[in-house]
């Protein structure tokens, strides 16, 4: 029984893929005595559906062709038995046969046919401008958006040929927004369009290209038979995009594009304007020959996001575009949208076709801007001041007392020297959270200012990390200088802000090492670079081990298994992804990226987008992501595992994860192991090891456990507490040991650009002597 259905089966799927290839309607004027005998025929098929309304039709050409007069029924019936004759009413206009659906339809002739179906369209469209418009061809390529397009066009009648290019098949995804039965599911969308068509206008003249456009056939879409009047172009492919638009400049064809979000209408009227640059321009950059060779999606998303318009899509396509391979397969369309697209297409076409409208541009008919809620509650984007106040240090330093006992006053150049050394030094975000004053014979680093209202930023905690950090180079470019340093970590109760003093005086024996790392401090940087994973030996990994911990308290753990870098990619993934949909995360990110080199050169601090390893589309991600309108859409639909997946992608690819640990949790222990984390990573950057911080998740955490999760959300805090036990199993942190920083190592080369550092002249003054 199963055989003989799967065979039974087969063969009417054979016989409807026979049937496939029928999109033309066949016609029968019965009064043609040769035609008679086909249709006498035709009526012996099985199953024919025969639709017989022939005589209300003509009823209603009476009606429309008298409009003065008020005919009763009885006379409309009168008049349609005179108009009728000497032919009987079976004879009367023309049979319609459509084989894809075995129906028989009876309807007027042509020439009544148009005026009956076209009569309300009366001065909208007046009999002049409908007749102009008959003598039309219109190309469609793309019938996802450009089937609602077409289907409006043939009911206006807007042109009286129309010619469909599109490769693809009808999909069940695709009835979210396709008008079409699902009995026509795998059947090409070149014939469903078509033969929708025929069934409202069967004598409108369709051309199919059901293998879509390309270079091959791309002068018989456009030309073959007469050349196009104009081009609608909906297609999904980036090169069919460009080259069509070439094509229609070459022969001085107007091309109109209707994008479905915010009803986005894009119209170039190549054939008033022949030298004007496609797309306005904005691929002009663009070599016909590079176009050829974009093969993949990643090639192509930097044109295609220009082209589109990313900067001027909705807040919801936007929020999209990071679920894309996350949570969704490709781009949401609604019905919605995309019918209101085919009507405002529709009537664009309409008015260029009739030299009404002449212009070219591109516009948005946002309907949820146009009916809206006339009163919005204003949210606030930013919680912290994007850049926070500096510190008075130079007021503050007047405070401080210096120790007259000491008289080796340095020259200004040997300070600028040490100065420079203690600004190349790492911070979170490159904040560079320090001020320097030097008072008569003593440099004084200041905390500039106060990060505390950051979310990562829990009691100053990664500044006092990063002001470690430029004590040490400080000491190592003194070293350099021959100069013993004496460091008093937090000086003065009393100015708070004061973090450290640093007294110099000449050498008195070699037994430092520290100089042979000089020449590394202004070399040091972050590689963000991801490349293919490298290992390191164990003996390699143990020479930073051991200088790491030689500061007191201090412990780094370094992890190299891949399955326990996976565990590491998808914890701190989760915890990164966290941090970046709370509100205050997501405004420390939008205000610590330079998101233009022009930002980066003028700000002097940040970190420069350049700097960080992305794919075309990971850097459309990051910049969609500037709007928390869109972050906040991703959290309600509780996705944004796009930012989770950048962050695995880097641990997997790292040959090394390391964890600095720290026996205590006070601000001199985070500024202590800021220095030992230095020493490690200039040791790194002397042996051409790419370093790069992965720390959010030690602040962030810092801020829930510490500081009762403010800031924060009740849903980020459960989330946090959720993978604490998971972090500390993970990361091997017990009650007597606090992480410090997380980081990752590899072996590749080094980025071509590094973030900048702000000039001496804004970090560093000589305050003089006023006695």
């Amino acid at each position: 029984m199963a055989i003989f259905l799967h065979t039974k089966i087969n063969t009417l799927c054979k016989q409807q893929k026979d049937r496939e290839q029928a999109i033309n309607p066949l016609f029968y004027r019965i009064y043609n005595i040769n035609e008679r005998a086909d249709f006498e025929l035709l009526l012996d098929k099985p199953g024919l559906i025969i639709n017989d309304h022939v005589f209300d039709q003509v009823k209603e050409l009476m009606k429309i062709t008298h409009p003065d007069q008020k005919l009763n029924a009885q006379e409309q019936e009168e008049a349609a038995i005179q108009h009728i004759k000497p032919l009987l009413i079976e004879e009367y206009g023309v049979w319609v046969y459509y084989p894809w659906s075995n129906r028989l339809v009876h309807i007027v002739d042509e020439k009544e046919f148009i005026e009956l179906r076209t009569s309300r369209n009366q001065y909208k469209i007046t009999r002049e401008e409908r007749d102009l418009l008959a003598q039309k061809k219109i190309g469609v390529i793309g019938l996802s958006v450009g089937q609602s397009v077409s289907i409006t066009l043939a009911m206006e009648r807007v042109g009286g040929e129309l010619r469909l290019a599109d490769f693809d098949v009808l999909e069940l995804t695709n009835l979210n927004r396709i008008r079409t039965g699902i009995h026509n599911l795998g059947l090409p969308k070149v014939y469903a369009v078509a033969r929708e068509i025929a069934e409202i206008d069967p004598f409108l003249t369709v051309k199919c290209f059901g293998e879509g456009l390309s270079e091959s056939n791309m002068d018989a879409f456009f030309t073959e038979g007469g050349k196009l009047d104009l081009l609608v172009e909906e297609s999904d492919g980036f090169d069919i995009k460009i080259l069509s638009r070439y094509k229609a400049k070459e022969l001085q064809i107007p091309v109109i594009m209707e994008a479905s979000d915010r009803c986005t209408v894009d119209v170039e009227r190549f054939d008033l304007e022949p030298n004007r640059s496609i797309l306005h321009g904005m691929v002009d950059h663009l070599n016909i020959d590079t176009l050829k060779n974009l093969k993949t999606t990643e090639d192509k998303i930097p044109y295609l996001l220009t082209m589109v318009g990313l900067e001027t899509s909705s807040d919801k396509l936007k929020a999209s575009l990071l679920e894309i391979d996350q949570t969704i397969t490709t781009w949401p369309q609604l019905a919605s949208s995309v019918t209101m697209g085919g009507g405002i297409t529709a009537d664009v076409s309409r008015r260029i076709l009739l030299n009404t409208y002449t212009d070219s541009g591109r516009y948005h008919i946002d309907i949820e801007e146009l009916v809206s809620n006339k009163t919005h509650e204003i949210t606030p984007t930013s919680i912290s001041p994007i850049s926070p106040a500096i510190v008075d240090f130079k007021n503050l330093s007047k405070q401080f007392v210096v120790d007259h006992t000491l008289d080796n006053t340095l020259n200004e150049s040997a300070i600028e020297k040490l100065v420079s050394a203690g600004c190349a030094a790492p911070s979170g975000g490159n904040s560079q959270p320090w001020r320097w004053v030097y008072k008569e014979n003593t440099l004084l680093l200041f905390k500039a200012f106060n990060d505390h209202y950051s979310l990562l930023g829990f009691n100053n905690l990664s500044s006092y990390v990063a002001l470690g950090a430029a004590s040490e180079n400080v000491t190592i470019q003194a070293d350099e200088l021959n100069l013993d340093t004496k460091i008093t970590p937090f000086p003065d109760k009393n100015i708070p802000d004061l973090v450290a003093s640093f007294t110099f005086s000449n050498k008195t024996s070699h037994s430092s090492n520290k100089k042979e790392f000089a020449p590394f401090i202004h070399t040091r940087l972050t590689n963000r670079k991801s490349g293919e994973r490298r290992l390191f030996t164990i003996q390699e990994l143990q020479e930073l081990k051991v200088a790491t911990e030689q500061t007191k308290g201090v412990e780094l753990t370094f992890f190299t298994e891949e399955q326990e870098l996976n565990e590491i990619g998808n914890l701190l993934g989760e915890i990164e992804q966290i941090r970046l949909l709370e509100k205050q995360g997501h405004t420390d990110f939008i205000n610590e990226i330079r998101w233009s080199e022009k930002e980066a050169v003028e700000t002097r601090d940040g970190i420069d987008l350049r700097t960080i390893d992305l794919t075309n589309s990971e850097l459309a991600g990051f910049k969609v992501s500037k709007s928390y309108n869109v972050i906040n859409l991703v959290k309600q639909w509780n996705g944004g595992g796009a930012f989770k997946k950048l962050t695995k992608k880097s641990i997997i690819a790292s040959g090394a994860i390391g964890v600095v640990s720290i026996a205590g949790k006070e601000n001199i222990d985070y500024y202590n192991g800021g220095r030992a984390i230095e020493q490690l990573w200039l040791l790194a950057q002397s042996k051409d090891i790419a370093f790069q911080p992965m720390a959010s998740s030690v602040f962030i955490y810092a801020r829930l456990l510490e500081g009762n999760g403010e800031l924060l959300s009740e849903e980020g805090c459960n989330k946090l507490l959720a993978l604490r036990g998971s972090f500390e199993k993970t990361f091997r942190i017990t009650p007597n040991k606090k992480e410090l920083f997380i980081f990752r190592i590899n072996k590749i080369s080094a980025p071509e650009i590094t973030s900048l550092r702000k000039s001496l002249k804004e970090t560093y003054c000589i305050l003089k002597n006023e006695s």
